[in-house]
């Protein structure tokens, strides 16, 4: 479960979202849909040989799988995709502008991920292609006075950009997971302890997921409506390291923006330099 969370910040993918009318995510709750079986829409079977393995093993344990769906917001697809391709780097943007505590280190095949809210592990990304995301997350949740529980995720994201009419674009993406409870128990007694940790999951899944998302819209506004300010505040801060990442996103954040002065109110006057009144010809 803390995998999938994981996934959601290394992604940045962004992905939780608002009602069937495209609401935006800080105006309505985020629809979970609960399902035994949904499809994952993504060909497993031409995986490399090791990501194949983890997604199957994933699919063939599966105790409950959910969609969330209609996740709207403004968004620039050059700004997303950057997040979305180095989400080490965005999580250190959410941990530098205080909107969230994400933790995202690099590590050999993958990323280790930290909500600081009790979800920690590993996210791969299985396959990738021009709308969509699969990743395996593989790790535990622990929170004082709950049991501890561990065990795999597939976390598939899948958005598009599109105009919005008014010169910008905004984003629509959706999530689709598939949860496999790990425990040392067997037989009827392990899908005893199945059956009581499932709601306790379901609802730490969909807290988490609108937090997350709630997160991601902010950010995602600030960088389609005011990237001059997000990239002054990221200039010089303590917590962005000063290196090629931040070079390149800035580059991004900024490109296609008129200079200053262009963008500065444009006045027409004719005065006496000296300040007095023109003398009558």
């Amino acid at each position: 479960m803390r995998r999938r969370l994981l996934a959601l910040g290394a992604a940045l993918v962004l992905l939780g979202g608002p009602r069937a009318g495209g609401t935006e995510l800080d105006e309505a709750p985020v629809p979970v849909v609960t399902l035994e079986a949904l499809p994952l829409d993504v060909p497993t079977a031409s995986l490399p040989e090791a990501a194949r393995a983890r997604a199957e093993g994933v699919l063939a344990r599966t105790i409950f799988a959910q969609r969330v769906s209609g996740i709207r917001h403004r968004s620039r697809e050059a700004v997303f995709h950057f997040l979305v391709e180095h989400p080490d780097f965005a999580a250190t943007i959410v941990r530098a502008l205080r909107l969230g505590e994400y933790r995202v280190i690099p590590v050999e095949d993958g990323y280790w991920g930290d909500d600081n809210r009790g979800a920690s592990g590993v996210i791969r990304v299985l396959y990738s292609d021009e709308g969509r995301r699969l990743f395996h997350l593989a790790g535990r949740y622990d929170r004082r006075f709950l049991p501890t529980i561990e065990g795999e995720i597939l976390l598939l994201l899948e958005y598009r950009h599109e105009e919005d009419g008014g010169g910008g674009s905004v984003v629509e993406s959706s999530l689709t997971g598939h949860l496999r409870l790990d425990t040392p128990l067997a037989g009827a007694l392990a899908q005893t302890v199945a059956a009581l940790s499932r709601p306790m999951v379901e609802r730490t899944v969909e807290r988490k997921v609108r937090r997350f998302f709630n997160m991601v819209a902010r950010l995602s506004r600030w960088a389609h409506d005011e990237p001059d300010q997000l990239a002054a505040v990221l200039d010089g801060h303590p917590e962005v390291p000063d290196g090629p990442l931040l070079a390149r996103f800035r580059a991004i954040l900024l490109a296609d923006r008129p200079p200053a002065w262009a963008r500065a109110p444009f006045r027409l006057e004719v005065a006496d330099p000296l300040g007095t009144p023109a003398e009558p010809e």
